[in-house]
């Protein structure tokens, strides 16, 4: 993510969070500031509302990011906030929540044409570009460093008892490491940030056909409803994020 302003672009987001068909409680949370360029999905995981406290503390602290100066400066800020965040997630742990607790974090922070995705966990950014969709982030998990090292296949991970086991997140006791991809952004550019309650429902062809044919919210609502017609067998979080569009549709929602 370079700081050299080619043609500014703003993105104009909508978010859907849901708690799902299983679970009592969302402990999934998203974060939208689209005139700071900063957009993110969390998925907690931990004890009695201990998910939902760290999810809810990494959103407090991207909310104090302060208008950019350039987009190394949002780059600083944004890692500075989570760092901070870690921190007060792994205070609470031990004095609240009396146990291990911590969130996924998948990010899209966007200035002047530029972008970077920033992630840890199994939460993922999309983009969805000249009808082709493309998966920007690689899951921290178990089961993807083993289909990585050619151990399992990507159909036998779909049903590996420990897929969902997480290498990276935001507390719960594990290094604090966000992994980074960067780009330029193009006018009709279309991200889609999600926590792992979409994408064990709905594979990448069902997810390209919501975002290829309906409009930010339209879409947001249709992936959510087909994660819970699958099952929803966790909570489900969409933020969708489109790039220089027209208007900046009819903002965030919350079921």
């Amino acid at each position: 993510m370079t700081g050299t302003i080619q043609e500014a672009m703003r993105g104009f987001a909508v978010g859907l969070t849901h708690v799902g068909c299983v679970r009592e409680e969302n402990q999934d949370a998203y974060f939208i500031d689209e005139a700071k360029g900063v957009f993110a999905v969390m998925d907690g995981a931990g004890g009695l509302n201990g998910g939902a406290m760290a999810s809810d503390l990494v959103k407090k602290a991207l909310c104090t990011i302060s208008s950019p100066r350039s987009a190394v400066d949002l780059l600083e800020q944004f890692e500075t906030r989570v760092v901070a965040a870690k921190d007060r997630i792994e205070t609470a742990a031990k004095t609240v929540n009396d146990g291990p607790m911590g969130t996924t974090i998948a990010a899209l922070l966007t200035y002047g044409a530029n972008f970077a995705c920033l992630w840890a966990g199994d939460s993922r950014v999309y983009r969805y570009r000249n009808r082709q969709l493309e998966q920007l982030t690689t899951d921290h998990t178990e089961v993807q460093e083993l289909v990585d090292r050619n151990v399992l296949s990507k159909e036998e991970a779909k049903t590996f008892a420990r897929r969902h086991v997480i290498t990276r997140a935001i507390g719960s006791g594990l290094e604090l490491a966000l992994d980074v991809v960067s780009g330029n952004l193009q006018r009709g550019d279309r991200f889609l940030l999600c926590s792992d309650g979409l994408t064990g429902h709905l594979d990448d062809a069902v997810i390209q056909s919501f975002l290829a044919n309906a409009a930010p919210n339209a879409s947001a609502q249709g992936l959510v409803k087909g994660a819970l017609d699958g099952g929803g067998s966790d909570n489900v979080t969409v933020v969708i994020v489109d790039i220089d569009s027209a208007a900046s549709g009819e903002g965030v929602t919350r079921i």
